[in-house]
């Protein structure tokens, strides 16, 4: 069975929040680890007793258990079949593609047939004695999830389940949908179906999820972690001072590591929360911990990335760039200009497109110390 240190704090607490409330949404800036989150609860609700030890898939451990089902997992006894479904919501979901509905019948003019969605296809799983079903919905928040969900969102909630005995309460919510014969039938939603949804709220491509929507569902929130990519670095856990001078791999990834968190404050205060950057997105490869070029040539392309998201979440203000790249310091490599066009103060950031590696650390240090 998998031991303690094999399932993170956040997988466990995910897992309790959905064995309570049924419906969970990770949310977070991107590079906050959501899909890794995802994979390990995946691995972690299916627990496959067939396994003899902990393997790991990657950075995910793939749990082994021999013994029973832990008290704190989703449906603990319902030991038969343990089954996970996954989607991913666009902005062409529909309701027939996630419940049910009326879909062209292949080779057959004219004629249709009743599709079964995925959340459907897991909720009559759920139903038997001894099955549990997750539902992995990634993106939610890049397609029409109410009109996805439908009428199911009645019987969303945790008290208008219909309990594992199949016999309804009085608060078991039923509301109809089409059968297999195109007839219309009542049906509700089983205690042993559980939904896990991950979002990046400040996708700017995307509507916001609906209020009574939201409610339905327990938030568990990723946030960047800055020691996540200390570790990574084989840094200490405090940060420390820079030298004028790098004289080794490890000054480049402080300096990095230190401008990172100082660039996520600047966008805590200027955008909120929801726009930052999380560790993940800086930990693109294994990083050189012997080879100042390799440690020059990683920083470089982790600052490519780190500015970019800059430039995004900064897009036509020019002096909030300018703030963030120090460009009215003497010390940053960037400039910013003025000028006057059509009577309009113009703002410009000039500097090299690519520092070079003087430049890059001198950049670095100057944002995260002053």
């Amino acid at each position: 069975m998998p031991t303690k240190a094999d399932i993170s704090d956040d997988a466990k607490t995910v897992l309790k929040a959905l064995a309570t409330r049924k419906n969970v949404i990770l949310a977070g800036p991107p590079g906050t680890g959501k899909s890794r989150l995802l994979n390990e609860i995946r691995e972690l609700f299916k627990w496959d007793q067939s396994q003899t030890g902990s393997a790991p898939t990657g950075r995910i451990p793939i749990p082994a258990s021999s013994g029973p089902i832990p008290s704190w997992l989703p449906s603990p006894t319902q030991d038969a079949t343990r089954n996970v479904y996954q989607t991913v919501f666009d902005q062409n979901t529909k309701y027939r593609d996630f419940m049910r509905g009326l879909v062209p019948q292949v080779n057959v003019a004219g004629a249709f047939t009743v599709t079964s969605g995925i959340l459907h296809r897991a909720a009559l799983h759920a139903s038997h004695d001894g099955n549990a079903s997750l539902v992995i919905v990634d993106e939610i928040n890049r397609g029409p999830a109410v009109a996805a969900f439908g009428s199911a969102l009645v019987g969303l909630e945790a008290d208008k389940r219909l309990p594992t005995d199949g016999q309804p309460t009085s608060t078991t919510q039923f509301f109809e949908i089409l059968g297999d014969a195109g007839n219309h039938e009542q049906f509700a939603l089983p205690n042993d179906l559980y939904i896990l949804a991950a979002m990046n709220e400040a996708d700017t491509s995307v509507e916001p999820l609906d209020v009574a929507f939201l409610r339905r569902f327990h938030i568990h929130r990723l946030q960047p972690d800055e020691s996540v990519l200390r570790a990574h670095f084989g840094l200490p856990m405090t940060a420390t001072s820079l030298p004028d001078t790098p004289s080794g791999p490890a000054d480049y990834y402080e300096a990095l590591t230190q401008a990172f968190a100082t660039i996520n404050g600047q966008i805590l205060l200027g955008r909120g929360q929801a726009y930052q950057l999380g560790h993940g997105a800086l930990m693109h490869q294994k990083p050189d911990a012997a080879n100042i070029a390799g440690a020059q040539e990683y920083v470089a392309t982790a600052w490519a990335t780190l500015r970019g998201h800059v430039d995004e979440v900064f897009y036509g203000n020019t002096r909030a760039i300018s703030d963030v790249l120090r460009a009215e310091t003497t010390k940053s490599p960037y400039t910013l200009m003025e000028s006057t066009f059509a009577g309009q103060t113009v703002r410009r950031i000039s500097g090299p497109v690519r520092p070079s590696p003087a430049e890059l650390y001198s950049l670095l240090r100057v944002i995260a110390t002053e």
